[in-house]
């Protein structure tokens, strides 16, 4: 059932490769995004604060797949963007697909970021104001280094749902996991063995994304209760 695997391998080790690659740009995309827009969402300044809830509301509210395609079609014509090839993929493709990926994480990071900040007692915030610290240096220096320990599970979840996510990028052309396996099947006009093979890809790659999650956890939380 799966003798294919012999001559196709090569494909899946380069659709996997495809697909983390994408996934650690998206998270570090969506990582900055979504700081910048729980810091906005906080703002007192009216008109910053719903610019911010406008996007996480459009974001979530809208399917991640046409996000994709809008922002790729966008780009594709109003940037020249390079064609060079990577692990079968041009950076025509992998640019607006990473780009995508990240704005679409970066709403679900903000609402994240703000649980977590919501999550610290109010007098962590007056004891750096009462040390002469500004609001900015507060948030900074004590409260957001806090709510980051407190959202790494949550942080761990959304990355590893951005690995899930990044299959809609064969849409817009990207050579990912699911895509390398379509077209396996094609060729085979068979898509049940491939479509497993992605399958248990996807779970390994989020199952030991999942353990080292788990133990940069423990071992920021021994390092907290040591200190």
């Amino acid at each position: 059932m799966f003798d294919f695997l012999g001559q196709y391998w090569p494909l899946f080790l380069e659709g996997t490769a495809q697909t983390m690659i994408i996934s650690i740009i998206g998270v570090i995309i969506g990582f900055l995004i979504g700081l910048l827009m729980v810091l906005m969402r906080m703002s007192k300044v009216k008109p910053i604060s719903w610019i911010a809830r406008a996007y996480i509301s459009i974001v979530r509210g809208t399917p991640s797949m046409i996000q994709v395609m809008l922002i790729y079609y966008l780009l594709a014509r109003s940037l020249p963007l390079p064609q060079t090839q990577i692990l079968g993929s041009g950076l025509d493709r992998i640019i607006p697909g990473a780009i995508a990926l990240g704005l679409n994480s970066g709403a679900y990071t903000a609402e994240i970021f703000r649980s977590g900040i919501i999550s610290i007692p109010a007098g962590q915030t007056e004891a750096g104001l009462s040390l002469g610290l500004s609001q900015k240096e507060t948030m900074f220096s004590i409260v957001l280094p806090q709510a980051l320990r407190n959202v790494l599970p949550a942080m761990g979840n959304e990355f590893i749902t951005l690995i899930k996510e990044s299959s809609v990028l064969f849409y817009i052309g990207v050579q990912e996991i699911t895509a390398e396996a379509l077209g396996v099947g094609g060729t085979l006009y068979n898509f049940i063995p491939p479509l497993l093979v992605a399958a248990v890809i996807y779970f390994i790659l989020t199952q030991a994304m999942a353990q080292l999650l788990s133990w940069l956890e423990r071992r920021m939380g021994a390092k907290y209760e040591l200190g």
